[in-house]
């Protein structure tokens, strides 16, 4: 058992890496609204999640005082932990950024390919990219629009495209013969 894990009452050091990398999920989330991966912020954040974890291990309350040992063990936990939270977050954080790189690609190639497709069929397609596919919307009459999602991986599949053609020009057809005020709901 390593010293740092004495300290923390016999968690090994990967437990406490582990509970450090809790805060990950918030930061990946932000970034996906934002764009943003502040990797510092991050490492910081997680340096005080374990914090929290050696004081409640200890019997110190969120604000309760520390005596000079508990100070002094608290900073060689930090010492110790900063650089491996290092690595790890920013390896997080660049397959996170190479994800959404990918994504991008996708998305734009989607955009592209799909709604020249439809297109050529006579239907505007409005291509809008997700994470690991593509919502696609099509005008099928002055009234209805058919939505559903195109996979990237499958997106370049012989034929698919194709049928998808297909399915909303009979989808088309089908709503024109059923008249007006038809409603396609999602049954449950």
């Amino acid at each position: 058992m390593s010293t740092i894990g004495k300290l923390f009452k016999d968690l090994t050091e990967e437990e406490i890496l582990m509970f450090g990398m809790e805060v990950v999920p918030t930061f990946r989330d932000k970034f996906r609204s934002t764009g943003v991966f502040d990797l510092d912020r991050c490492v910081q954040e997680a340096l005080h999640h374990i914090e929290r974890l050696y004081k409640s291990k200890h019997g110190i309350f969120a604000h309760g005082q520390m005596g000079r040992q508990e100070r002094e063990e608290l900073a060689q936990v930090v010492a110790h932990f900063q650089p491996l939270l290092y690595a790890r977050i920013a390896g997080v954080r660049q397959r996170i950024l190479q994800t959404t790189k990918v994504s991008e690609i996708n998305a734009a190639t989607a955009k592209v390919i799909i709604a020249e497709r439809f297109r050529e069929a006579g239907f505007e397609a409005k291509v809008t990219g997700q994470l690991y596919r593509a919502c696609v919307k099509v005008a099928i009459s002055p009234s209805y629009q058919v939505r559903f999602y195109v996979n990237y991986k499958k997106m370049l599949k012989e034929g698919l495209l194709d049928e998808l053609v297909t399915a909303v020009q009979d989808l088309a057809k089908a709503l024109d013969h059923l008249g007006y005020g038809v409603a396609v709901e999602r049954y449950r």
